[in-house]
């Protein structure tokens, strides 16, 4: 996804309006891995300002796809 879908320009737009996004590689993080319970990759998880999850999806999903999964966490 880091080549085929975060690049889109409208997906970046979005992200960046929206959000902090923030990506880390798992296999470096496996502290973070095991406490949000992640068991795929990619995984994206959605927080709010206090930490709290609002979503999660899983999976490679094309950039029109990825903005409606956004959509989901407001």
């Amino acid at each position: 996804m880091v080549r085929e879908t975060h690049p889109d320009p409208s997906l970046a737009a979005a992200l960046n309006a929206r959000f902090i996004p923030v990506r880390l590689e798992g296999r470096s993080r496996m502290d973070l891995v095991q406490q949000w319970g992640v068991r795929g990759a990619p995984t994206t998880l959605v927080f709010n300002p206090e930490g709290k999850e609002l979503h999660r999806f899983m999976g490679f999903l094309e950039p029109a796809e990825y903005l409606k999964e956004l959509s989901k966490s407001a």
